[in-house]
């Protein structure tokens, strides 16, 4: 065979290969007719006996499951098998065939669908906002097979990706374990460990102690870390650390396993790899001068996200106190708690995802076939190379929407992840409002900012909520449990929180260039649609909220610059206190007048925004004074004295969480007394069966965890008192680590801290400028 023989007939047997795959993929895409539950339970022989489906070209134009000709399909399905692994590219058509996104998120044009304005005309005709929703990832067979469980309850029969309807439990389970072949079988990321680190031949002197914190310092710059200085037996010293492992950098270190010795016997030991442990003991050896040879770095086995950060904090200061990167003094468990909830934002944590629950939601009175219909094309179109399976459940049409859930595998079929981001949900949200329109539904897809609404909450903080506050029957001691134990008490105050923040729906604060620019192309669409249809309340509400919100953006951002102007150092003529105070008090009255139109959330939030500028200006106008007049000494009391607002508000919020500690663990208090209500009652008519032990049991495990709640409530709540008498008599004195019971006093701490380097930044300037002695 020549060459050119050989080269045709390689090219034949690629078509070839590329014409199956394409088939392939349209057949995987179709959606299929869905089997009746007997028709399931059928032998394989007895269904392969049905009579013949539709021919092949009927296929082909898209014929939907319901029996009818599904244009949108029609026209696409030529392009479908280009869009990718993970279809997630949007479908661009063919041409001119393809029909436009209602409610396209572009800004640009006016026409009655398209644009902001096309929103709003469709929004003040009673259309909806497009809902999809991500509630949770799944990772392994037994979380996934929950998540498709909890999704079947109330007998709703849920339909696969293929067409195949499950009716039960153990159908679910059965469909999950098909699917969990392709699940990940990476292990979760290695977020934090515990590390030795010793410097031969350094005696526990001060100078030596001196040398490792030094190379501490730098061998883990970038990554957060705690550590304790130990003695050993021969006089020398090593440090005992714990480390995150993922660095401000791109620098993470990992851990390795080696086998040592006989094989047979499985000794292995552990070090970093060999990129990590040469850059560590590099910038050992620069700041120390200790050479690398007699640097020894050996870790423990990595842990998984704050829990681990908690238990390797806990676990390295059994022995002793430690010291974090940032100087703090970590000494007991509420330390370690604190620490590791301010670690968790620089893991970059990882954990495996096999499965992704998706909500997709319509408000009451919308005819649920047709959102069956709607929910079933944006599936088929968003994840045709994912294994899915979905319901659509109306139990919550009395809280004003129904909703379908939706079960998706992460991985495509050709090994693609779905990595959802800003942009996904965007995209998502345009094609969901795409297929609901088609089906006569009045969805559209729109965005928060568009509309200045405030971020809304999840179905997690309903069932939260709900579990603390209603008990279910079936489960009521165990729902009391959860209430009552002090490690929930946290969770359960933050879903209040923002469910009570989303139903009073406070006006967003438009704070970055984007936001403002979306604000004001809502304002001018709003006030064309509030012209057109004078009499449309939705319209008029809206323009009148959407001026607000650009009215309230507009205010921060001119505090904002003339703020970030007044306390820069110019080459031009220096800016007097004088001239700063008439700019404040200006600003003071924007500020108040502003305020005078707000109310509730929205009040507070415009007056909390603006008075973090206020409060800087103030401290800078201080200081202005004091190197005006000449002063070359501040003492404490004057510093004090010049954080101001800042002070006061510390103080008052000190006092408002040592009320809400008190209201607590009186409240505590109360339900340990009705627990013992409850148990005394029990022990009064409970019999000798063992049901009756086990309720008994559980209502003894109710008021040991009552109890327990109460206890803790009373040490937190004088802990919050001393917290606030602490700052209220001297507001530049660290809270010391002994009072950082809980959140909130956590909290108080960070923002004094804030305040305090805020106000030694500036004292730093003034001696730069002026030559002053600060003390």
């Amino acid at each position: 065979m020549s060459r050119a023989d050989h080269i045709g007939w390689w090219l034949e047997q690629v078509n070839a290969a590329r014409r199956a795959v394409e088939t392939a993929g349209e057949e995987r895409r179709r959606p299929r007719r869905p089997r009746p539950l007997d028709e399931e339970r059928q032998p394989k022989a007895k269904r392969g006996s049905q009579p013949p489906g539709p021919s092949s070209q009927a296929d082909i134009r898209g014929t939907t499951i319901s029996g009818g000709q599904d244009e949108e399909r029609r026209r696409f399905l030529p392009v479908a098998a280009r869009r990718g692994a993970g279809g997630l590219a949007g479908n661009s058509g063919s041409g001119s065939s393809a029909a436009p996104i209602a409610g396209n998120l572009s800004s640009r044009g006016g026409a009655r669908g398209r644009g902001v304005l096309g929103r709003a005309r469709q929004l003040a005709a009673g259309y909806q906002p497009a809902v999809v929703k991500v509630v949770s990832y799944a990772r392994g067979v037994a979380r996934a097979t929950a998540t498709g469980q909890y999704v079947q309850r109330e007998e709703v029969a849920l339909e696969t990706h293929d067409g195949r309807m499950l009716g039960d439990r153990a159908a679910v389970a059965d469909e999950i374990k098909l699917w969990s072949k392709s699940f990940a079988k990476r292990a979760e990321s290695q977020d934090v460990a515990a590390m030795r680190l010793k410097l031969h031949g350094v005696p526990d002197t001060p100078a030596g102690r001196q040398t490792y914190e030094k190379a501490i310092a730098a061998g883990f710059e970038g990554h957060r870390h705690a550590y304790r200085l130990d003695a050993t037996a021969s006089g020398e010293l090593e440090a005992r650390l714990v480390v995150a492992m993922a660095g401000s950098s791109k620098e993470r270190f990992r851990v390795r396993e080696e086998r040592v010795g006989n094989a047979e016997l499985g000794l292995a030991r552990r070090r970093l790899d060999s990129r990590s442990e040469a850059a560590v003991k590099a910038r050992i050896e620069v700041a120390t001068g200790h050479a690398t040879h007699g640097i020894g770095v050996d870790p423990s086995p990595s842990s998984h996200g704050r829990d681990g950060v908690t238990f390797r904090l806990n676990k390295l200061i059994e022995k002793g106190a430690a010291i974090d990167d940032r100087g703090k003094v970590l000494s007991n468990v509420a330390d370690a708690r604190v620490a590791a909830r301010e670690w968790g934002p620089s893991l970059r944590s990882q954990s495996a995802r096999d499965t992704m629950h998706l909500i997709i939601s319509a408000k009451t009175g919308a005819d649920v076939a047709a959102l069956t219909d709607a929910v079933r094309a944006f599936l088929h179109d968003r994840f045709a190379n994912h294994k899915f399976m979905f319901g659509v459940h109306t139990d919550k049409q009395a809280d004003g929407h129904i909703h379908a859930h939706a079960i998706i595998t992460v991985k495509s079929e050709f090994g693609q992840k779905i990595h959802p981001g800003r942009e996904t949900f965007r995209e998502w949200r345009a094609v969901y409002a795409r297929h609901a329109q088609a089906h006569g539904l009045k969805i559209v897809a729109t965005s928060a900012k568009e509309r200045a609404s405030s971020q809304s909450y999840g179905p997690k903080d309903k069932a939260i909520v709900g579990v603390a506050e209603r008990p279910r029957p079936a489960r009521e001691a165990r729902d009391r449990a959860y209430a009552a134990d002090p490690a929930n008490q946290r969770l359960i105050d933050n879903a209040r929180n923002r469910i009570r923040l989303a139903r009073a729906n406070p006006i967003r604060l438009p704070a970055s260039e984007p936001d403002r620019r979306a604000v004001t192309e809502s304002v001018a669409a709003w006030r064309t649609v509030a012209r057109e249809r004078p009499d449309n309340a939705l319209a008029k509400h809206m323009f009148e909220r959407l001026a607000m919100a650009h009215t309230l953006g507009s205010v921060l951002r001119m505090i904002g610059k003339r703020v970030d102007h007044l306390t820069k150092e110019t080459d031009g003529m220096a800016v007097t206190s004088k001239q700063m105070t008439k700019d404040l008090r200006l600003m003071n009255e924007a500020v108040s007048r502003t305020s005078d139109l707000l109310d509730g959330e929205t009040k507070q939030r415009f007056r909390e925004a603006s008075a973090r500028y206020l409060e800087t200006l103030a401290n800078r106008i201080d200081l202005q004074r004091a190197q005006e007049r000449g002063a070359q000494q501040l003492s404490r009391p004057e510093i004090e004295a010049m954080t101001g607002v800042n002070s006061d508000r510390l103080i008052a919020r000190a006092q408002q969480v040592s009320l809400k500690e008190q209201r607590e663990a009186v409240s505590a208090e109360r339900i340990v007394d009705r627990a013992v209500e409850a148990e005394r009652r029990q022990e009064a008519r409970g019999g000798i069966d063992p049901a009756s032990h086990r309720e008994l049991g559980a209502d003894r495990a109710i008021v040991a965890g009552a109890q327990r709640s109460a206890a803790r409530e009373v040490r937190e709540a004088a802990a919050a008192a001393e917290a606030s008498r602490v700052l209220a008599n001297h507001p530049a004195h660290k809270l010391p680590q002994s009072l950082l019971q809980t959140d909130a006093i956590a909290k108080l701490r960070l923002e004094q801290e804030k305040l305090l380097r805020d106000m030694e930044a500036e004292k730093a300037q003034v001696q730069a400028t002026k030559g002053q002695t600060i003390k």
